[in-house]
């Protein structure tokens, strides 16, 4: 069953919404999410609409007393007509990208502790919706970053210096770190002989080079992938004095796709699971501990679901030039 909610901050409910025409939900581990959701209009909402800045919130109830957040974060656009209204949200990690440091900082320390300076910095300026737990990781970063850069770059900084690093934002919490997640019982299976009878709708393999490098320097230092240049003779080289230095894994594992999944409901993004496939494309059964990267759920009038659920070995962002516009502004 859906709950539904609007409330202002103090978390007193506004609107409660009973019946949708269409509801859409995409989040991606370390990038936040959106929501975009259509329902009918009531004559209370005419007299007194829901704006931009409360909170939405959607619980799915599995059962009693376990209920899966499915989304928490604030309202963006609202559009009221005489029939219905229309409501984009972002969640509260998206949110970050709205919060800037207001000096130069300069850092030769952990993730960790870097962080959590940050965030007590930033929720001393202005209360953040959020609260830190999870915040163990000890790789150490030496940066410099600009006054006016945002947390959530920031936070895409440590992870690109930390390729394992995961960071999302659950029931209101953010967690930044190598272990934030929990595996899920069951092997998601795929078998290219007999894909009918497997539970993974399709499986994608992408051996590319966009935005690989072999060798990394800044002004700091340097990192070089031995393995790769030896095996095929070639290096590809980059100078970048803002890169976190962090040379991503260059082996090509496959990434699958699940939409008819009896625990759709029951995990949060950045979650794993454990995935076998076996294709004509790998000599042997290849078996992994896959990360939950993305999501999309999509219901429609009726109460159908679609659900399509992304698993790789490891989060690769995918190109979103929408992040890249946001981005560009920010350091403007």
């Amino acid at each position: 069953m859906l709950t539904i909610q609007i409330k202002n901050w103090d978390n007193k409910t506004v609107a409660v919404v009973n019946n949708i025409f269409s509801l859409q939900i995409e989040d991606e581990v370390n990038k936040g999410g959106k929501l975009k959701m259509k329902f009918p209009v009531e004559k209370r909402l005419q007299e007194k609409p829901i704006t931009k800045g409360q909170r939405l919130s959607i619980n799915y109830w599995i059962k009693i007393w376990k209920v899966v957040k499915l989304f928490d974060g604030y309202i963006t656009d609202v559009i009221i007509s005489n029939k219905s209204v229309e409501v984009q949200a972002e969640n509260r990690l998206s949110y970050l990208q709205n919060r800037i440091i207001r000096g130069s900082k300069t850092y030769n320390d952990t993730i960790s502790n870097v962080i959590s300076s940050l965030f007590t910095e930033l929720n001393t300026t202005f209360e953040l919706p959020i609260t830190l737990w999870l915040n163990d990781c000890q790789t150490v970063i030496s940066e410099e970053f600009d006054t006016w850069t945002s947390f959530y770059d920031i936070l895409k900084y440590c992870r690109e210096a930390d390729t394992k690093l995961v960071v999302r934002v659950i029931d209101g919490v953010l967690e930044v770190s190598e272990d934030t997640w929990k595996v899920l019982e069951g092997i998601r299976e795929y078998d290219v002989r007999n894909s009918f009878a497997t539970n993974i709708a399709d499986r994608n393999r992408k051996d590319s080079m966009d935005k690989y490098y072999s060798y990394i320097q800044n002004e700091n230092w340097s990192v070089i992938d031995d393995d790769f240049n030896a095996e095929t003779n070639l290096i590809f080289e980059k100078y970048d004095k803002d890169w976190a230095l962090a040379i991503p894994n260059w082996k090509a594992i496959p990434s699958v796709s699940v939409s008819r999944d009896t625990d759709r409901w029951d995990f949060y993004i950045g979650d794993r699971k454990q995935i076998r496939l076996n294709t004509w494309y790998e000599r042997l059964p290849l078996e992994y501990l896959g990360l939950i990267q993305s999501r999309k759920i999509v219901i429609n009038a009726n109460g159908g679901i679609k659900a399509e659920i992304k698993i790789s070995e490891e989060y690769k962002s995918e190109t979103n030039i929408l992040d890249l516009v946001l981005s560009n502004l920010r350091k403007k």
